[in-house]
């Protein structure tokens, strides 16, 4: 069993047995108390903007934060400066900025509003995201009346006082190993968290889900758990994978929350949060392109003459590897007759669109050829398995004459069959 779920386990068998043995006149517990955390290092360069009584707006160039400040909210020529640092909160998600100046009583709202992506949703639940500010004592305090547009994927908040700010989770899943992909007969860790506030407060709290508010761990597909009551578990895929297939592993909790957003539906009654698993067969060709994760659906992988050929073919597109040689190693690109070396094709679904490991400059026949790498770490004999991994740019032909380069990322475990 992982470690980390080790002394969890062993933790909650000692507050069992403390808890057993107390007397029955005794207080309960009053539970988890808030902790002051440390105020983050700076992580980035700050953006800063001098705003005056007329009011105006900084953001950060990628858009993520935007502060608008409305006219009287200063009275003269002021610096505002937001800056990515680290977070010490640990339901956090995304980036933690600090906003300039701090220890200002601004004289009207201001609004801050900061956009959360899918990769913040992952293990949580979306009417479950707030925007939260850390105090100068280094207790994190939850916007309990921060907005949320789902269209646009926006968390708004407005106030008079600046800090460090960032966008948390009431409740989330961490998943221990960090395993996102399983074959056969695997298993993860998965443990459910609260970061809750009590209602005389809006200070945030850190606690594992207590059991008794526990209804039970559910997957969308195959696979069990261990313990499927309790807010800790192990996730074990099934004994046979046929094909690549992704499934919701997730959690329901019920009568938690003391206190939301008056608008956000969930106060007091049921909250499902989950993650993503994909299931991996023994024999699988996976890759990355463009931020999206594409299965091949079939697989084939041959020794031709000299040249081993390695392909994988999905709904979502395709991958045609070509390697003179008959070995595990780590290649570079090249052209067809050069010893270890490899050509690589990709296409791109409902398109004839092809990205290739080769490409040419505008009026110029000399062959280039992307960088990156292709290992091999295991060459086997025919029935066996060619396994390896690659991180490649790969282009095409756009307008004007124009070579458009993209990456693509991927991993394989085929049966070779020639």
């Amino acid at each position: 069993m992982n470690n980390y779920l080790k002394i969890l386990c062993l933790f909650g068998a000692m507050i069992f047995a403390l808890l057993s043995c107390k007397k029955s006149g005794d207080e309960p517990s009053p539970g988890p108390k808030p902790v002051p955390m440390e105020h983050g290092t700076a992580t980035g360069a700050p953006v800063t903007k001098t705003i005056g009584a007329a009011g105006g707006t900084i953001s950060t160039p990628d858009g993520n934060i935007k502060i608008e400040i409305p006219a009287g909210a200063v009275t003269g020529e002021t610096n505002f400066t937001i800056q990515p640092v680290t977070s010490t909160l640990p339901s956090a998600t995304g980036t933690t900025y600090r906003l300039t100046p701090e220890n200002v009583d601004f004289k009207k709202d201001i609004k801050i509003s900061m956009q959360y992506t899918d990769e913040d949703l992952v293990g949580a639940n979306e009417n479950d995201l707030y925007l939260a500010y850390q105090d100068a004592a280094g207790y994190w305090r939850r916007a309990v009346l921060t907005w949320i547009d789902k269209t646009t994927k926006t968390l708004t908040i407005n106030t008079r006082h600046f800090s460090d700010w960032t966008i948390e989770r009431i409740f989330y899943i961490k998943n221990v190993d960090n395993k996102t992909r399983l074959f056969a007969k695997e298993e993860t860790g998965l443990i459910a968290y609260v970061d809750d506030v009590k209602d005389s407060t809006d200070i945030i709290y850190h606690d594992i889900v207590p059991t008794e508010n526990v209804e039970g761990w559910f997957v969308t597909g195959p696979g069990t758990f261990n313990n499927p009551k309790t807010s800790t578990t192990y996730y074990t895929a099934p004994d046979v994978i046929q094909e690549p297939k992704e499934v919701a592993v997730g959690i329901r909790i019920k009568g938690m929350v003391d206190k939301r957003h008056p608008d956000r539906p969930g106060t007091g009654g049921l909250v499902i949060v989950q993650i993503a698993l994909k299931l991996v067969p023994d024999e699988f060709f996976i890759w990355q392109m463009d931020g999206v994760e594409h299965f091949a659906t079939a697989v084939d992988a041959a020794l031709l003459g000299t040249s081993t050929v390695l392909m994988g073919t999905g709904p979502t597109g395709q991958v045609g590897i070509t390697v003179n040689t008959s070995k595990a190693g780590t290649f570079e690109a090249g052209g067809p007759a050069e010893p270890d070396k490899y050509s690589m094709q990709v296409s791109v679904p409902q398109s004839t669109v092809v990205y290739q490991s080769t490409y040419y400059n505008c009026n110029d026949t000399k062959p280039r050829y992307g960088a990156g790498k292709l290992n091999i770490s295991l060459y086997q004999n025919v029935d066996g398995f060619i396994s390896g991994d690659f991180n490649v740019t790969v282009y095409t032909r756009g307008e004007g004459c124009q070579n458009k380069s993209k990456q693509v990322t991927g991993s394989f475990k085929l049966r070779r069959n020639v």
